[in-house]
């Protein structure tokens, strides 16, 4: 499985399915990223604007399954407190991912932990305007205990603001930006500490 970033909340999961198939699922797509998506998520529902005969289009929390990809959406708001996000736990080859979305409630609740269970991989916003802050985004990792992170929701060339605070908060500094995350379940590390992936925007 690859996972990608399109900048923003966007990202490609590639993936392939026991019957051999290759799955695209967009989250949050940007302009022409959904034009070979199998399967498209939307956080923030009121984008819209997907709703096509070839893809399965999901703006909605519940449970889903398709070409073996498992998703549950579940129940959150934005920073607004009025407008609805949808958290997103995306189970893929055996992996576990969960995104948060335009996450915006500061912390997360007992009940969402519950729904998200043990999470792999957490794609969680750091931006702190449109989203949760880089603080609120850190105790968020420490109560999710998942093996790897991945920030989004950021502005690549103001790191300054979201994204090093967010390291600093997490004990990290040096972590070199890579193009994709390429993983495995069986290559998952299992240390206590969690594994922070910095994407480049693709």
């Amino acid at each position: 499985m690859k996972i990608t970033w399109c900048g923003d909340s966007c990202f490609e999961i590639a993936s392939v399915s026991k019957d051999k198939d290759n799955v695209l699922t967009v989250v949050d797509p940007i302009g022409k990223k959904s034009n070979k998506a199998d399967i498209i998520l939307e956080t923030h529902p009121e984008k819209g604007g997907f709703e096509t005969d070839e893809q399965f289009v999901i703006a909605s929390c519940g449970e889903y399954e398709r070409k073996g990809v498992f998703i549950q959406g579940i129940e959150s708001l934005q920073v607004d407190k009025k407008s609805r996000n949808i958290i997103y736990a995306i189970e893929v080859e055996d992996v576990r991912i969960a995104h948060l979305g335009y996450f915006g409630e500061g912390d997360i609740s007992e009940e969402q932990l519950k729904e998200l269970g043990n999470v792999d991989v957490l794609i969680i916003p750091v931006d702190g305007d449109k989203t949760i802050s880089y603080a609120e985004a850190a105790k968020i990792v420490s109560r999710i205990e998942p093996a790897i992170v991945i920030p989004m929701c950021y502005d690549g060339k103001k790191k300054e603001k979201g994204l090093a605070p967010f390291l600093k908060a997490l004990g990290e500094k040096d972590v070199v930006p890579q193009d994709k995350l390429s993983i495995q379940k069986k290559n998952i590390p299992a240390g206590e500490k969690a594994e922070i992936v910095i994407l480049e925007e693709k």
